[in-house]
């Protein structure tokens, strides 16, 4: 529960000032002129018609004089029936707040406040011993009555307002710890008010998303991430939130948008972009297509498939090899697996004649298939300088070929045992970013 103010040390500012003009008019029994204040305690009075009795004028007397416990005394002794009862009833509620007491006032102010038409001054005093109890939100909602009641009084409009982030805290509070409990009717009750009191919180809404997040709603939650985002476009913490889930939903306009925000400020997040803008493109492509390029353990006939979808120069390389897989005819894929083995960009055993295209593309594998592209891509003389002298069309060793591929920052020990759709995709992505890069130079 946020703290709020305690009552001594804040309503002491101001007392002496307010004292003589309030003494002076307390001093009479008749409805004489009451200076209004503009912050607790009022004048408990103001807004009733009088004559008052000499215990409330007393009471008054006493508030002005900064002698709380003289003033609940004094209004203790004139609490009976009639107008003036309701007075006195208020000017012990606001002594009894200011002494510390304000539990005791609960009581009485629930029955003053279910009475009838509430005074200001009684709707004030009741919400500062609500405040004082712990009680935000519901001494927000008393100060909201208050200020509705009048339009110039800035001392209780700022009170209302410094009651109003209090009272979001709570809430936040309250939906955090049904969050921690899994309670989630209760936890997202809490956020809808903390956002219905501050609807220009982003943290409100990122607590209503993480409350859907965790109970599985991750629709809803994306709603409340990207609400979050249009208030602070340049929150890391809501830019990660919506850049990740969007992604994963397959949000891919959105999931752009934030990670390429989020990339400006943390360069570590330049990675996710760029994931989110190949998987926006992927999503367009045909159903084998795509399915391939995301795709955790690519096969050697999907990276073949990819090839032929992505370059075009592969379907109308000159083919130079008799070299044909039995176990490639008859295929879906027949078109882009036998020019992958007519190009050497995938091997055949030699004894089988088999190029077994559903299994696992291996990093050794996707290194050669990779190197051997690039002498497609970019024939004698040209030269990549991260290939060096080593041949580009020839046949590399397995290790050879790693380590080419590394040197040309197309695929890295870490993206093996079995090379990803995601990683060769981006190879692809890599090997044409090169071969432009060398023709511009």
């Amino acid at each position: 529960m946020p703290a709020i103010r305690p009552a001594r040390g804040r309503w002491k500012t101001g007392f002496a000032i307010a004292a003589t003009l309030l003494a002076a008019s307390c001093a009479s029994t008749t409805k004489a002129p009451i200076p209004r204040r503009d912050s607790f305690p009022l004048d408990p009075r103001e807004e009733l018609a009088g004559p008052f009795s000499s215990e409330v004028v007393k009471g008054c007397v006493a508030l002005a004089e900064e002698d709380a416990a003289r003033a609940e005394t004094a209004f203790s002794a004139a609490r009976w029936g009639g107008t003036q009862s309701l007075a006195a009833e208020i000017g012990w509620v606001e002594a009894v707040v200011i002494e510390g007491h304000a539990g005791r006032a609960l009581p009485v102010c629930s029955k003053l406040l279910e009475s009838g038409d509430p005074t200001l001054p009684l709707l004030v005093g009741c919400g500062e011993a609500r405040a004082a109890e712990g009680d935000a939100p519901g001494a927000h909602d008393l100060y909201s009555r208050a200020v509705t009641r009048v339009s110039d009084r800035l001392g209780l409009n700022a009170r209302a307002e410094e009651l109003r982030i209090a009272a979001k805290e709570a809430w936040l509070s309250r939906a955090s710890e049904g969050l921690r409990k899994s309670e989630w009717e209760s936890a997202r009750e809490a956020a809808a008010e903390a956002i219905a009191l501050a609807p220009e919180s982003s943290e409100a809404r990122i607590t209503a998303g993480d409350i859907e997040a965790k109970a599985g709603e991750r629709a809803a939650a994306l709603k409340r991430y990207r609400e979050a985002m249009e208030i602070e476009p340049r929150n890391a913490a809501v830019l990660e939130k919506t850049g990740t889930l969007a992604l994963e939903l397959g949000d891919y306009g959105l999931a752009i948008s934030a990670l390429d925000r989020l990339a400006r400020d943390n360069p570590k997040a330049a990675g996710r972009a760029a994931e989110a803008r190949l998987a926006f493109r992927v999503a367009n492509w045909p159903s084998a297509e795509r399915e391939a390029a995301r795709a955790r353990r690519l096969t050697r006939a999907a990276a073949a498939e990819l090839v032929w979808w992505m370059l075009p120069e592969v379907r109308e390389a000159r083919v130079g090899s008799g070299v044909i897989a039995s176990d490639a005819v008859s295929r879906r894929d027949s078109r882009a697996v036998t020019r992958a083995v007519a190009l050497g960009l995938l091997d055949v055993d030699q004894e089988t004649h088999r190029v077994s295209p559903d299994s696992a593309l291996t990093l050794a594998a996707g290194s050669k298939l990779l190197v051997r592209l690039v002498g497609i891509l970019k024939p004698p003389p040209g030269q990549l300088a991260c290939l060096g002298k080593s041949p580009r069309t020839g046949s590399p060793t397995n290790a050879e070929a790693v380590k080419l591929a590394s040197a040309c920052g197309l695929l890295t020990e870490k993206d093996g045992p079995v090379v990803s759709g995601p990683a060769f995709l981006k190879a692809l992505d890599r090997i044409r970013s090169l071969v432009s890069e060398e023709a511009v130079s």
